[in-house]
């Protein structure tokens, strides 16, 4: 009698007790809030080098996976300051393709390609590629990025 209490017992909080971090339906609008977010920190950011955009786009508090590399918006700060001073920058033109975006409690996740062409005096130079994700959380400006991890694929 007693294993039969602890086994009705734990049946009853598991299907009674709140799914915490469960997947809910997430909407048109956030689903393009999401898009809008990835495009747009690889356009305004890493395309036109400027990091002062960085807060439009990501919490204070924002790290990515860069490749075996934590970064933070120091890093990405520091990184483009010097990739602007050697100058002669190619122009960056970036296309996402999403294979998920999903919603988990208050956050949103986006798993991607990123594709990148790279363009000298309206030359291709080279194309790149990674594998990515993102995490969103909402926060008192908007959405903001809070995680994001980059894996860089080989070239073909």
């Amino acid at each position: 009698m007693k294993n039969f209490t602890v086994i009705f017992a734990l049946c009853f909080l598991t299907t009674c007790s709140p799914k915490l971090n469960q997947d809910v339906s997430i909407s048109t609008e956030e689903e393009q809030i999401m898009k809008a977010l990835i495009q747009g920190v690889f356009d305004d950011i890493w395309s036109l080098r400027n990091p002062d955009k960085l807060l439009e786009y990501h919490t204070s508090d924002f790290i990515i996976l860069e490749h075996g590399e934590v970064w933070d918006n120091a890093t990405i700060t520091e990184w483009m300051k010097g990739k602007i001073e050697k100058g002669n920058l190619p122009t960056r033109i970036n296309r996402m393709e999403y294979i998920s975006i999903d919603k988990f409690g208050p956050s949103m996740q986006a798993a991607y390609y990123n594709y990148a062409e790279f363009y000298q005096a309206d030359t291709l130079a080279f194309k790149a590629s990674w594998l990515e994700s993102a995490v969103a959380v909402p926060t008192d400006k908007g959405w903001r990025l809070k995680m994001m991890h980059s894996t860089k694929m080989p070239r073909k």
